[in-house]
Order: structure tokens, then C-alpha cells, then sequence
């Protein structure tokens, strides 16, 4: 897979950057909602555009994402404010984002195997010299360490002619003013006395690039200032123009801070300005984002009585069959079982029309026999199953829209398909035994689900809660219903709570007023009656599908 995935790499460089670029501006369409922007200095990239913005001669930090997943949502927040400051540092390093849950992504997440959102990897400049080329994984989510990690990664790389330098200069260097074509805009050298074990040079140069016109170069030995008419004493900093007159600078601390703070002041006063700061971005407008449809849909959802929709639950299985179940490299022992016992219960218990059944039954008979298979020969197992059968015909979340771009939709269909099929299986013919679709539940979880902070809660949960203990179908549903109150409470109040749908212990009084007895505690032989009806196939609204008698 890797040597597959260099000859992809490697067959883009003859790609010019400036197509690249072209390219990268006109990555997504006008209505595609994403968790970045190029006002954050993310852009976001795609199968198409990955590849060919890896070969561009800089290095390269790749956020790979799922825009449904809660833990991605509330990193945003610090990565962009991590993304503005590292803008600085644009000369040598472009910050980018993939949503994983995007299904034309599918196959890029699966070839870089990333089984965990958020991932942050690296890239240098030249991917050819690059050994890992599915990239140096940045672990965790602090900022701090994220810069720090990421300083010394471009550090390490080179960036060509009239470009930053990170490598010790070892003696004078007059070709540092001069350029070929005579387009050199390098009017100063600033030289860093760094001593050994000291990151002082490396952090000057880093936190002065917005300074084009000038080169930081690190120093190792003092003797260096005198190569430049300088008398070696305690300095550690000295400054050079292109005439070659030589100064040395005393900053009010031996830090990258004071450094690059002396040597800004000191081209501030000739009049030489930084590149500017990137601008502070407009505050999101969801104007677009609720058209005509989405506002009738969102009203229609909002006026009582509350109720389950059919276009929801084939989307989450339109989603896990297309993107999710798609991303394994390679599934075999306990992940294979977990597939099979997915499409196994779908096979039996799907809401979808005559061609869906059609297909989830050759699936899971084209599964059956199999020991291990690949995520894309699984892909390419449905695709060609799916051929020719018009499945799919949900092409919006109704019941779990949200009012803002990339709130509820995935997670909240999830929930909703689920709670349907405890419902479903506890009817005759009981194709399953009692538990076997939290069991299913949670193998999707454990290895399917993209929100990695997600999939541990619930596994947490499931021990805690022992999930193994079911012993009827009654229970199963309850126990799904309690625990999915208990990530309610968890989240609510939380950056991913819709304001039109906050996090309740559901159901609401108003939507079941014999839930609860007068002292506010559960009735749960009345919430079990309530969730029946609510589930049950033949209560579940058509709204924003062909009718009934076209759906099939």
C-alpha cells in the first residue's frame, strides 16, 4: 500500500504550483460547510487536491478530520488560533484540513490509514526524501506542544535557494546577497550565536519570517562574527547589510523573543515593514446554509409531535456503507466480525426500499465466507452490488438537521437508526437474540466510528453499564435509551450542542407527559411504550422522501 501510495505521490510533480494552487481555490462548492477556511489559514483539501499540495516545496501540516465528530469540533477552536499564528511561518510551512466524512474521501483517509480524528501528520518539502510518506503523526491536542513539535520537524528540512535556512552557517557565506537572475530580495543577515542544546537561532528565524528581506542564520562558533569585521566578545547577536557593515545588537535577554524583538525594531526603524498579519475573519454567516429547503424542513421538525424519519435512517446507512465501514485498510478477526454482524442486522431489520434489501442481502451473503477483506474491496464489493439498484434517495437529514452547518446529521442518525433497530428486533419474527444489536452498536464504535473521543466514551460506557447483561429485548432498548441520556447530559451545554435541539434527558415532558412520575423520576414501563411508538417502522414519517407508494 505504501509503494502504491508513492508512485501516486511522486507521479504529481511535474504538477506546477501555480496549477496546484488554481486547483486548491476551487477545491469545494459554494455551499460545502467545513470546520476551516482560508481565513483561518486551513484550507481545506480533498482527494483530488491532497496529493498535489504534498509536492509543493514546502512543509506541510495535514489535519484529518471527521466534521461530525465532537472531539474534531471542539479542537477547531484551538487549531485555528494555533493556524493565525503559525501564518507567520507561511514561507515555509501551509497548513491544510481533510473532512474524512466527506464519501469522496473515503479512499484518501483509508490510504493514509487514519483511524483517529482529529490527526494531525507532517509533511516536509521534498516527498521523495521522505521515508514515511504517510506522514509524522503529531500527537494530542496542545497547542504548545503541537508549535514546539512542529519547529523542530521544519527545522529539519531544506527549502532551496533564497529560502530560510536552519543549518549552521560555518563560515562567511557572501552568496547570501546574490542570486542568479539578480531578484534577491535578501537586504540583511541577521547571525545567532546558539549555543549547544539551545533552540534560541532556530526560534529567531522562525518568529522573523514575516521579514522577507531578511536571511537568520544560526551560528555555532563566535569566530564566525569575525569573518564579518566583527571583534568576537560576549555578543551573541549581530546584524549585516548588503554593503557587508556589520553590527552587533543587544537585545534585553537571551531569548528567540528578545532576539526577534530587536531585530524588528532595529528594520522597523529603516523604515522596513513585516508582512502583515493575516486578518481577523468575518464571523460566520448561516444565512446560505438555511435555504428555502432546510428552513421548511427545520420548521417542520421543530412543530410537535416529535417523530422519526425515514430519510434519517437511510442516510446513516447510506453514510456507514459508503464512508465509514469503507476506511479499514485491511479487516479481518474481531473487526470482520464486527462488519459482518453490522450488515448482518441490516440485512434483516433496514428501512430502506425493495433494491436496499436486494443488497443488503447479497452483501451479506458475499460476506459470509470471506476471512479478511480489504476497506476497498468492500467499497468496490457494494458499489458493484449497488449497481444498477436505486437505493439511496435521502439527500438531506430531516429529523437530525441542524440549524448550523455540521451540527447533529451523522451522530444524531446514528442514534436514531439504532434506537429504531432495538426497537425492530424485539417484534416476531426476534430474527436476533436479546443484546445482539448493542452488541453490533458497539463493534461499529470500537472500530468504525470516526470520532475517536466518541467510540472511547461509549466502550467506557458499555463496561460500566454492563452492556453484556441484557437479558431481553425490553432491556436492550431501555438500555440504549439511558445510556444515550447519559451522553446527553455529558455534552450538554457543550460547543456541538444545536440551540434549536439542546441536550435533554429525553424524552421531554411535553412529548411524553406519563414518562415521569410527579417527583421527576422515570417511568420506565411508560418511556419503553413511548419509545416503541416513536420507533416502530409503520410510525416513521416519509416527510422529505418519495411517498409510500413511489418508494419502492
Amino acid at each position: 500500500m505504501i509503494r502504491l501510495l508513492k508512485t501516486l505521490l511522486y507521479g504529481l510533480l511535474l504538477i506546477s504550483p501555480a496549477d496546484v494552487l488554481a486547483r486548491l481555490n476551487a477545491r469545494k462548492s459554494a455551499n460545502e460547510a467545513s470546520l476551516y477556511s482560508d481565513t483561518d489559514n486551513v484550507i481545506m483539501l480533498d482527494i483530488e487536491s491532497l496529493r498535489p499540495a504534498l509536492n509543493l516545496k514546502n512543509s506541510k501540516l495535514v489535519q484529518f478530520l471527521n466534521s461530525f465528530c465532537g472531539d474534531c469540533h471542539r479542537f477547531a477552536p484551538v487549531f485555528k488560533t494555533l493556524s493565525r499564528d503559525l501564518y507567520k511561518w507561511r514561507r515555509i510551512l501551509r497548513i491544510y484540513a481533510v473532512d474524512c466524512a466527506q464519501e469522496r474521501n473515503a479512499q484518501l483517509c483509508r490510504e493514509f490509514n487514519i483511524r483517529q480524528t482529529p490527526s494531525l501528520r507532517f509533511f516536509g518539502p521534498d516527498m521523495r526524501k521522505n521515508d514515511d510518506v504517510l506522514g509524522a503523526v503529531i500527537p494530542g491536542q496542545d497547542p504548545k506542544f503541537i508549535s514546539s513539535t512542529l519547529a523542530e520537524l521544519v527545522s529539519q528540512n531544506e527549502y532551496g535557494p533564497g529560502q530560510p535556512n536552519f543549518r549552521p552557517l560555518k563560515a562567511k557565506d557572501n552568496e547570501i546577497f546574490q542570486d542568479e537572475d539578480g531578484e534577491n530580495p535578501i537586504q540583511f543577515l541577521a547571525l545567532v550565536l546558539q549555543p549547544e542544546n539551545s533552540k534560541i537561532g532556530r526560534d529567531t528565524l522562525l518568529e522573523l519570517l514575516p521579514f522577507k528581506v531578511l536571511s537568520v542564520r544560526i551560528i555555532e562558533n563566535s569566530q564566525i562574527f569575525q569573518e564579518f569585521g566583527l571583534i568576537p566578545d560576549d555578543q551573541k547577536l549581530a546584524i549585516v547589510d548588503r554593503n557587508g557593515t556589520a553590527q552587533y545588537l543587544t537585545p534585553l535577554s537571551d531569548s528567540s523573543e528578545a532576539y526577534a524583538s530587536t531585530i524588528g525594531d532595529f528594520l522597523r526603524n529603516l523604515n522596513i515593514q513585516p508582512d502583515p498579519p493575516l486578518p481577523i475573519a468575518a464571523a460566520p454567516n448561516f444565512t446560505e446554509f438555511l435555504d428555502h429547503q432546510n428552513q421548511a424542513i427545520l420548521t417542520k421538525v421543530l412543530t410537535p409531535p416529535l417523530q422519526v424519519y425515514r430519510a434519517d435512517l437511510e442516510q446513516a446507512i447510506d453514510k456507514l456503507l459508503h464512508i465509514e465501514l469503507r476506511k479499514w485498510v485491511l479487516l479481518e478477526g474481531n473487526s470482520l466480525n464486527a462488519l459482518k454482524n453490522i450488515i448482518k442486522i441490516f440485512r434483516y431489520l433496514n428501512p430502506l426500499n425493495k433494491d436496499g434489501k436486494l443488497l443488503l442481502t447479497d452483501l451479506d451473503n458475499s460476506l459470509s465466507s470471506q476471512q479478511s477483506i480489504k476497506g476497498a474491496d468492500f467499497g468496490d464489493l457494494v458499489d458493484s452490488l449497488e449497481k444498477g439498484r436505486r437505493v439511496f434517495k435521502a439527500r438531506r437529514y430531516v429529523g437530525c438537521i441542524g440549524s448550523r452547518p455540521l451540527l447533529r446529521s451523522f451522530t444524531c442518525s446514528m442514534w436514531t437508526l439504532f434506537h429504531h433497530l432495538t426497537v425492530e428486533a424485539a417484534k416476531p419474527p426476534n430474527y436476533f437474540e436479546e443484546g445482539s444489536i448493542l452488541k453490533t452498536f458497539h463493534g461499529f464504535a470500537k472500530y468504525f466510528f470516526g470520532c475517536t473521543d466518541c467510540s472511547e466514551h461509549f466502550q467506557q460506557m458499555a463496561i460500566r453499564r454492563n452492556l453484556t447483561s441484557v437479558k431481553t429485548h425490553d432491556e436492550e432498548i431501555l438500555w440504549l435509551w439511558a445510556a444515550h441520556n447519559e451522553v446527553n447530559a455529558r455534552i450538554a451545554g457543550d460547543s456541538t450542542e444545536d440551540p434549536k435541539f439542546p441536550k435533554i434527558q429525553f424524552p421531554s415532558a411535553e412529548n411524553c407527559p406519563t414518562c415521569r412520575s410527579n417527583d421527576s423520576e422515570w417511568r420506565t414501563d411508560e418511556v419503553l411504550k413511548y419509545l416503541k411508538q416513536l420507533y416502530d417502522i409503520k410510525n416513521v414519517s416519509f416527510y422529505g422522501l418519495p411517498t409510500p407508494q413511489g418508494y419502492d
